[in-house]
């Protein structure tokens, strides 16, 4: 008798008005957004210290970085063509990001993944050696 497996595709899929896209869930992809997700998200707090067109200049490229880092590269562009506003689009980014937090954690791939595994390697530090 034959075990058989389903493998599954690691992707959450996103739909955004008519776009249809996917964030990858690969190790890699998730390594990535880790070191990145910070940045942007600091880019975008600090829009409040800025003058209009400075903010929205800044808006627009840290809204890039983040539909890139997400969804993809060149995601922005097509997001902002379907609804043509920093405003609606920055809303989008905030949903999309929440969103993606959520279905990390349901997949056992959200943060408190890695205290696990920390707790896991102190335990191991800890244990008395066999000898």
């Amino acid at each position: 008798m034959a075990i058989r497996i389903e493998t599954q595709k690691p992707e959450i899929p996103v739909e955004i008005g008519k776009l249809k896209f996917s964030f990858d869930v690969s190790d890699d992809a998730l390594k990535r957004l880790r070191t990145s997700a910070v940045e942007v998200q600091k880019e975008l707090e600090n829009l409040k210290n800025k003058g209009d067109e400075a903010a929205e200049k800044s808006a627009r490229e840290a809204l890039q970085k983040g539909y890139d880092l997400l969804l993809g590269e060149g995601t922005f562009a097509k997001v902002y063509e379907q609804t043509p506003s920093l405003h609606y689009v920055m809303e989008y980014y905030v949903k999309l990001a929440d969103g993606i937090e959520k279905e990390l954690k349901a997949l056992g791939k959200g943060n408190y993944q890695q205290e696990k595994a920390q707790k896991y390697l102190n335990k191991r530090k800890h244990r008395p050696k066999n000898r």
